[in-house]
């Protein structure tokens, strides 16, 4: 019964072991993000490069990634005086973990999990004062808050990619981002992998 019991279980292993054809162990990928912010108006493009190695027949991927992103918000007039407008920039770096969910040797469903470390500068518009005179508006001050710090947190992810190629695959993905300081980012995206 014993013998039986690890002839079933190596073959559990095994289809469960078998996903994509592994052409390459290697893959690069380059990509865009549609990212949000924490703010409703600071959705943007955020520009991905990753590098990953597959391994298990291509049922488990570790994967870094860098990325970049600029958004800029247009502030309402305050008295007639036009402020600047809200810049924020993010420089992300992101380690993952996948498992693929499909048995497929063209296709993958991978969910996985990570750590993320972005650097965020911001120039943020917080306000207006109107300064007063007896002999009416003197003049506008305008408050904006400026500041750089690097934030870190855990992500989870999910991506479908479709091999077309013996090499090359598209892909879609979701992520969702918990920062420590800054709270959630969501992210819907699409790439361009090449195996080597």
């Amino acid at each position: 019964m014993k013998h039986y019991f690890l002839l079933f279980i190596g073959l559990f292993l095994s289809e469960f072991m078998y996903a994509q054809t592994p052409i390459a162990r290697n893959s690069v990928r380059l990509g865009v993000d549609l990212t949000k912010l924490d703010a409703p108006d600071n959705i943007g493009p955020r520009y991905v490069g990753r590098l990953a190695r597959h391994f298990h027949n291509d049922r488990v991927m570790v994967a870094a990634e860098l990325g970049y992103m600029r958004v800029t918000s247009i502030n309402q007039p305050f008295n007639d005086v036009v402020p600047d407008p809200n810049r924020r920039e993010r420089f992300t770096a992101d380690v993952s973990l996948f498992v693929d969910l499909m048995r497929s040797p063209r296709h993958a469903l991978r969910v996985g999990v990570g750590l993320s470390g972005w650097y965020r500068r911001e120039d943020l518009y917080r306000g207006g004062a109107a300064q007063f005179s007896p002999g009416g508006l003197q003049s506008v001050a305008i408050n904006r808050q400026q500041y750089s710090t690097l934030n870190t947190g855990g992500h989870v992810a999910a991506e479908y990619e479709w091999l077309f190629d013996p090499r090359w695959s598209v892909d879609v993905r979701l992520r969702l981002a918990n920062f420590n300081d800054t709270g959630m980012v969501f992210m819907l995206g699409t790439g361009i992998s090449r195996r080597f």
